[in-house]
């Protein structure tokens, strides 16, 4: 295997999820779910740069970058509508205030748990063919997307936004490499 995929992979991400920060500092801050057009560009960013590890070991791996953006795309919808249900319902037995604050810390929270099942999930697909255990994929994208968000606040702007990345390239990228190590025999057939 080549030295060189964990610490590309950890770069790409960092340097990838740092435009998410460009932009923010570009257009402003976003609140609650709307803030994953910002990392969704950021993914998508991350995606285009880990494409030259991929594209060595992974068929359709032009196909990563889709991935993300759908994945982002996906929660955000998923992510709205738990808010507004649960915006409703708080409201129903509240103030529609409290209702309407309750209902944009739902869609935040969610949205940040489900980032990473959800394009973790889509990325795994690409990677079946490819290795036996794929399957971790998903949960290393769901971990990784989590500490990731969990440790970002540890700096502003754009340097947390690359925090982000970075940490969420070490968890990605880990496991990325063990998948690469798979002797021939562990692969799926037809490989």
């Amino acid at each position: 295997m080549n030295w060189w995929v964990l610490p590309w992979w950890v770069l790409a991400s960092a340097v990838g999820f740092a435009v998410g920060g460009l932009i923010e500092a570009a257009a402003g801050p976003l609140e609650g779910v709307a803030v994953l057009g910002y990392v969704t560009a950021g993914g998508a960013a991350a995606a285009v740069l880990q494409w030259p590890v991929l594209r060595r070991h992974v068929a359709r791996a032009g196909r990563w970058v889709g991935a993300g953006i759908v994945g982002g795309a996906v929660v955000g919808v998923a992510a709205i509508a738990l808010g507004v249900l649960a915006g409703l319902g708080a409201g129903a037995v509240g103030d529609a205030e409290a209702g309407r604050a309750f209902g944009e810390d739902v869609a935040g929270v969610s949205a940040a748990v489900l980032y990473g099942t959800a394009v973790g999930m889509l990325q795994g697909r690409l990677l079946r063919p490819r290795f036996a255990r794929a399957g971790r994929w998903l949960l290393a994208s769901a971990v990784g997307w989590i500490v990731a968000g969990l440790t970002a606040g540890v700096t502003e702007g754009i340097a947390g936004w690359a925090v982000l990345g970075a940490v969420y390239g070490a968890i990605t990228g880990g496991v990325l490499v063990a998948l690469l190590r798979q002797r021939p025999e562990e692969t799926p057939a037809g490989e």
